[in-house]
């Protein structure tokens, strides 16, 4: 069982510094996600009809591979205290269902006028080693509320 979020805060970051994880997208991934999102092209849910446009199968939405990147940011790098504020990705070849994959992030900038930080991160297919997806993502830093000393009580 999972120890739950890192918890790396602004400045215990470093520019180098990296986390990731693994997983396998399910065929049940790919349905909860078109059902979530509403994206429900054959070529996500029809075997068929993605193998006669020229896939191994069924293809993993884009938009779940994004979906990866905030959970590598909200969990792994930098955790609890990030606040996700943009996302670029670029899709370099499909995915598809079955396949595990790497979600690694590198942190590649940081900004100490406005505590951010942009993460570079990569999406590998782990049985053929090519990459499927790189982007970066930019994180913000929530705090916990200031106490005032002051009790209602």
């Amino acid at each position: 069982m999972s120890a739950g979020p890192a918890r790396f805060s602004f400045d215990e970051l470093r520019v180098g510094q990296q986390a990731g994880f693994e997983t396998l997208v399910s065929e049940a991934d790919i349905d909860a996600f078109a059902g979530v999102s509403g994206d429900v092209s054959p070529l996500h849910l029809d075997d068929g009809f993605a193998r006669s446009r020229g896939f191994a199968g069924r293809v993993v939405h884009g938009a779940y591979l994004t979906a990866l990147v905030s959970r590598l940011v909200g969990v792994h790098l930098p955790g609890e205290s990030c606040l996700l504020q943009s996302v670029s990705m670029q899709f370099r070849r499909p995915v598809a269902a079955g396949t595990r994959l790497a979600v690694t992030g590198t942190v590649d900038q940081m900004s100490e006028a406005v505590r951010s930080a942009v993460i570079k991160v990569a999406v590998q297919d782990l049985s053929s080693g090519e990459t499927a997806a790189t982007g970066k993502a930019t994180v913000g830093f929530t705090q916990p509320p200031a106490t005032g000393g002051r009790s209602n009580g």
